[in-house]
Parts: structure tokens; C-alpha cells; sequence
């Protein structure tokens, strides 16, 4: 899945302005872990993002090195991590507190 970014970042040498993102495989899980926790609270259960491992998961997927990811802005980063939570069926209502 191919998507845009809202600013360029550096990649193996290149600006790049889109990321081509794989669907994860049950290896990724299984060395990256999952980019959520479900957290018990007074109200009842919630999600708690894992910003770090939705980092890895944007490297492994896309093809780019850690570098690169930490150059994207906070709102591609929010962007990736919604579209990550979806391959675990929690879509971007989990991403925005929702």
C-alpha cells in the first residue's frame, strides 16, 4: 500500500515522499511484538499505542532504516500508526483515543 507523506524524508540516499507499506507477516509479530497494549482501567479496558514499536514496524515494513522513520513528522507518524493498528483490527478509531 502506497503512501503519500506530508513531507519528504532522506531514505538509502534518496528523498522519498511515499512509503510502500507490506502487510505484516506473523514473523514481524513475532520479533517486533504488538504496537498496542490493552490496559485495564476503572472504566473498563483501553489501548495504550506503542509509538516504539509502531516505529520498527514502519522500518520493517517500508523498507527504510530507523533514521529515516525518525525524520517523519508527528502527523505521518500518527498516519502510519493508524494504518499499522488496522492490520490488527484496531483501525484508526483505536489511533485517535476514539
Amino acid at each position: 500500500m502506497k503512501v503519500a507523506l506530508s513531507k519528504a524524508i532522506n531514505a538509502h540516499g534518496e528523498e522519498v515522499t511515499e512509503l510502500d507499506l507490506r502487510e505484516p507477516t506473523a514473523e514481524d509479530v513475532m520479533e517486533i511484538g504488538f504496537p498496542y497494549l490493552v490496559v485495564q482501567s476503572d472504566d473498563g479496558q483501553g489501548v495504550e499505542l506503542r509509538p516504539k514499536v509502531a516505529g520498527r514496524y514502519i522500518s520493517r515494513l517500508a523498507k527504510i532504516p530507523m533514521s529515516s522513520v525518525k525524520q517523519l513528522t508527528v502527523g505521518d507518524l500518527s498516519k502510519f500508526q493508524g494504518l499499522i493498528m488496522g492490520f490488527f483490527g484496531q483501525g484508526d478509531d483505536a489511533a485517535t483515543g476514539a
